[in-house]
């Protein structure tokens, strides 16, 4: 065992040390890792597990050195004597109150004769699903069941859903010969677990035939490697893990052969006290990674404890350890302790401490000192920050440092360095959790094949596409496809006018439907074809700035200080005060808070929360004279302007917030007067035909409203002048609330809900992209192959990316996954233009790019030349002038 040999190394060199010096100094890390040819973290834990059972000590400072406490004893220890006392399930926080009943099903499944009963752990992400599978294996080993403590085998079903061939290469191994390259048996992943348990993870991945080729495995313990006809036995427990609803994501056939289902609870279905002892556990880890004690301000744990954590323990896990990292950066080079502040959170984080029902720390103390050791070795979580991000800090340090450089300059450099590091972490992070939200509303399979197809759109259109046209274009395909099977043809009178006045938006819409008709065996008539145009047409403009929050008030400090009171307690310098004396004129405080609302606002207007008196008629005069879209809410207090300047952060138009915070000013008294009979509530859902998509959200409105709340109304856009008249009709006898569509239409007095705004808040969801250079090449190489039509798209793509990667690293290049995907698009038609002969555009800035940029230019030309051999193309100055004008962004 690991500890062992820590152990045994450690006590060799005090006993030398003792022998050479005549004392025992102590030995770091960094010394017991050269000598182990180990990671200095992986040292660290075995030492920490050490000092825990009392045979070893440390040093205080840095850096921090280890002693054996007796020498005198025997020079060896038994790994038996370094084991831990407690059962693995005696340490898990939850053990007699939320996981008292899973821990309890666990253990019946493990200690069934005669391998154990095959587990289902079902839970939302991020509830530690694979650290409890990791939990039944030790508790496995504890009780003897298994004997082998590396017969823990985890396999992906994600990473092979849509390959069987490759599922059953990597699952369970290959016979010489069985494809071209097999020149060898390879053992499968399966063989790790013989006689152990076999995790399977995101097992509602695999399509049915997957889930079927385990059914021999189960039902009988056999499994054939690929290319054999030979079964071979083998004794496993099988242990699944699944987000889903496995009625529907799972065989009815393969769930009856996983006797035992243990549902995980989520992080909100867990006690305060439970939140309280994971999150000191999470801060203790982190404190032992990087050597230095940890401390939490009380407003980051009040914060920690009350925000909503949509991802639950995983998520709550990655939190911290980013606050960790970017307090450990500033302090590396000052303090032997790493205060976490707000700040180090994110805003998710930071709104934990301005919700209604908020948990109070009065009676919670956060003690960062707990034995408790949560050891997810051998488990992969995406969640975890990498364990060697700390390591990766102080190695960058020493480098930097002998390169002559400044403590400041190394802060500076190593900062942007990490932040890009959890930039792009928490970017697939949220990748992941919101693409799965996004497949639950349409087929999967129509999602990732209308996602890749984006990538072209926008290629070919030259303009982004915005996420409301695409969510609105899934919905619409999604309903179509339904009704086409159905025989249902809706007509589209303006086919004619719409093919002529979108000729580029048309072709686009004609491409789509072939591939459609290829892959749906469906035919799409030409009606069809106009209505898919008119969403690629749709202008609908992303909003990219945050509506401005100017606080003005009588007197001499009461906005500023109430702006102050905010901005601190959001973290953000975002709400602005205006203080207006009573001496000061109104002439003249109007022009101050014109001036101030051109400097403040972003281009999506400014909300102006005024006390009284003219000051609530300014908003109109500054409209008039600036073109600033302006609102004036009046009669405000602090809790109002906090809920605007947070409303703002989260970049909710300014319609949104002045409606928010108006209904918030006037909630007291607004309903004094007589009573009123009220108006029925309606919702208008509307598309192209009043059918599809009209429909489908209707179900959905429906599926988390009461029909006695709202009343629904489909209504076709075929005919704008029509659709006004028919809301004008609707409007005399009701209340229309909204009109939900992919398209603006513009109608007074009612509110337009978008696509995207409306799963964002009917739904709880919100679908905003990020996308990671993995995936987006993963998109790539799809676009290359289905739509450019390029038989060696792998190829292709892996070839270019591997001369863009060097070039980046050579020449210095940023290039961000906008610019990636737009190089990636440009060289694939490119690629496809030269192998069909056709023409190609001139580079407009050849001679700038041959006098500054030569160098890139024959290195481009130089790296291309095996792709130029293996196609039979031949890239001109101009094709190759392109591709660098496109790298260095001329």
């Amino acid at each position: 065992m690991k500890i062992e040999i820590v152990y045994n190394t450690l006590r060799e060199q005090c006993s030398k040390q003792l022998r050479e010096q005549g004392s025992v100094l102590g030995i770091s890390t960094e010394y017991l890792g050269g000598l182990l040819n180990m990671k200095r973290t992986n040292v660290a834990r075995e030492l920490g597990k050490l000092v825990r059972e009392g045979v070893v000590s440390k040093s205080e400072g840095r850096p921090v050195l280890y002693y054996v406490n007796d020498l005198n004893n025997s020079d060896k220890i038994e790994g038996k004597e370094l084991q831990e006392k407690s059962s693995i399930f005696e340490i898990i926080i939850g053990k007699d109150s939320s996981l008292k009943h899973p821990i309890a099903l666990a253990k019946a499944a493990i200690v069934y004769p005669p391998r154990g009963l095959h587990t289902l752990i079902v839970g939302e992400t991020g509830v530690g699903k694979s650290y409890f599978a990791k939990c039944m294996f030790k508790y496995a080993l504890e009780i003897n069941k298994i004997k082998d403590s590396f017969s823990f085998a985890v396999f992906n079903c994600a990473d092979y859903a849509n390959n069987p061939q490759l599922l059953v290469a990597h699952l369970f191994g290959v016979k010489k010969g069985a494809y071209t390259g097999a020149s060898e048996d390879r053992e499968g992943i399966i063989e790790k677990a013989r006689d152990g348990i076999l995790f399977l993870d995101e097992v509602h991945r695999l399509p049915a035939e997957g889930q079927e080729m385990l059914f021999t495995l189960i039902d009988e313990g056999k499994y054939i490697p690929l290319g054999s006809t030979k079964e071979i036995s083998i004794s496993t427990m099988i242990i699944c893990a699944t987000t889903e609803n496995i009625e529907s994501s799972l065989l009815k056939t393969f769930k009856r052969r996983i006797p035992v289902t243990i549902s995980l609870p989520s992080l909100r279905e867990r006690t305060v006290d439970e939140r309280v002892s994971l999150i000191e556990n999470f801060f203790e880890e982190e404190s032992k990674r990087i050597g230095k004690k940890v401390e939490v301000e009380e407003d980051a744990f009040i914060a920690l404890l009350n925000y909503e954590c949509p991802n639950n323990i995983g998520e709550l896990k990655s939190h911290i350890q980013i606050a960790c990292a970017k307090a450990f950066l500033r302090t590396m080079f000052t303090e032997h302790r790493v205060k976490i502040k707000l700040e180090d959170f994110s805003d998710e984080v930071r709104a934990g401490l301005l919700v209604s029902k908020k948990v109070s720390t009065k009676d919670l103390k956060l003690k960062i000192s707990s034995s408790i050791e949560l050891n997810n070795e051998g488990v992969e979580d995406k969640y975890s920050l990498s364990g060697n991000l700390y390591e990766f800090i102080e190695t960058r340090t020493e480098k930097l440092k002998k390169k002559g450089l400044q403590e400041e300059e190394i802060k500076n450099k190593i900062s942007n360095e990490v932040e890009n590091f959890i930039n792009n972490y928490l970017s697939r992070m949220k990748n992941h959790s919101r693409e799965d939200d996004i497949k639950r509303i349409v087929n999967n399979d129509l999602y990732d094949f209308l996602n890749n197809f984006m990538y072209l759109a926008e290629y070919k259109l030259k303009r982004k596409i915005s996420k409301n046209t695409f969510l609105g274009l899934l919905v619409h395909i999604d309903t179509f496809l339904g009704r086409i099977r159905e025989g249902r043809i809706i007509e589209n009178p303006k086919i004619d006018e719409i093919r002529r006045k979108y000729p580029e938006e048309f072709k686009m819409a004609m491409k789509l439907c072939e591939k459609l008709e290829q892959k749906y065996e469906v035919t799409v008539p030409m009606d069809e074809i106009g209505f898919i145009t008119m969403f690629f047409a749709a202008d609908i403009k992303e909003t990219e700035g945050r509506v401005a929050v100017i606080v003005a008030m009588h007197g001499n400090s009461t906005a500023s200080s109430m702006a102050e009171v905010t901005n601190q307690l959001l973290n953000t310098n975002h709400a602005t005060g205006f203080d207006m004396p009573l001496s000061m004129k109104p002439e003249t405080a109007l022009h101050k808070i014109e001036e101030l609302i051109k400097e403040k606002q972003e281009g999506v207007g400014a909300i102006l929360l005024v006390d009284m008196g003219s000051l609530k008629f300014f908003d109109k005069i500054i409209k008039s004279s600036t073109g600033i879209e302006v609102n004036a809410v009046d009669m405000v207090t602090t809790a109002i302007v906090i809920e605007a300047t947070r409303k703002a952060l989260m970049n909710q138009s300014l319609e949104e917030i002045v409606k928010s915070v108006d209904f918030e000013s006037r909630y007291l008294g607004s309903f004094m007067g007589e009573p009123v009979k009220q108006k029925k509530e309606v919702i208008i859902t509307a598309c192209s035909t009043g059918e599809g998509t009209a429909q489908k959200l209707k179900e959905i409105i429906y599926s988390k409203f009461s029909k006695d709340k709202y009343e629904v109304i489909n209504l076709s856009i075929k005919d704008k002048e029509e659709f006004k008249k028919a809301i004008e009709n609707i409007r005399k006898d009701t209340n229309i609330v909204s009109i939900i569509s992919a398209f603006d239409l513009k109608i007074d007095g009612i509110d337009y809900i978008p696509m995207d705004k409306f799963f964002k808040e009917f739904m709880g969801e919100d679908f905003e992209e990020h996308i990671n250079d993995e995936k987006l090449i993963r998109n790539i190489k799809s676009i290359y192959m289905d739509y450019l039509e390029l038989e060696h798209a792998d190829y292709i793509v892996n070839s270019f990316m591997e001369i863009i990667s060097t070039i980046k690293y050579v020449f210095e290049i940023h290039l961000d996954s906008e610019k990636l995907n737009g190089l990636l698009m440009h060289f694939g038609c490119l690629v496809q233009r030269l192998i069909n002969r056709e023409e190609r555009d001139k580079c407009r800035n050849l001679d700038l790019i041959l006098a500054r940029h030569q160098d890139i230019y024959i290195y481009l030309k130089d790296g291309l030349r095996d792709l130029e051999s293996t196609l039979e193309i031949e890239f001109d100055s101009n094709d190759l002038g392109n591709i660098v004008e496109i790298l260095i962004n001329l």
